[in-house]
């Protein structure tokens, strides 16, 4: 039981260092969370990912447990160091990309990088 005890708030007190850096780093940055920014982001399209290789997708963790709250998920250029949000959700369901935005210098260690949205890539096509 002790050993339990120990190996939970191991776990507990090592979440944070597990976080993703660009996450973190954008979403305290620009303030975002379930209800938006607090420093304006330009309104965009989205991000030509022809080359997909270069791009990766990071969702930005929301604990808000707000139902009709937005959801942001950032989709960066590992070339360029180039990030845009994109949001979706939210009381009228929203679906807007906003950047670029720099993200020089972020890590992405112990991000979880999703994969590329087929819809992302045929939508640049259009």
């Amino acid at each position: 039981m002790k050993n339990l005890a120990i190996a939970s708030a191991l776990a507990f007190c090592s979440a944070h260092a597990l976080a993703c850096p660009l996450s973190e780093t954008l979403a305290e940055r620009y303030g975002i969370s379930f209800s938006g920014f607090k420093t304006a982001i330009p309104i965009a399209k989205a991000p030509d990912a022809s080359d997909a290789g270069a791009f990766v997708r990071v969702r930005i963790k929301d604990d808000s447990r707000v139902a009709d709250g937005f959801h942001h998920t950032i989709v960066m250029d590992t070339r360029t160091k180039k990030a845009w949000i994109l949001r979706t959700g939210g009381f009228i369901s929203v679906y807007q990309w906003f950047g670029p935005v720099d993200a020089d210098g972020v890590s992405l260690e112990h991000c979880k990088l999703e994969p590329m949205p087929a819809v992302l890539r045929a939508s640049q096509k259009q």
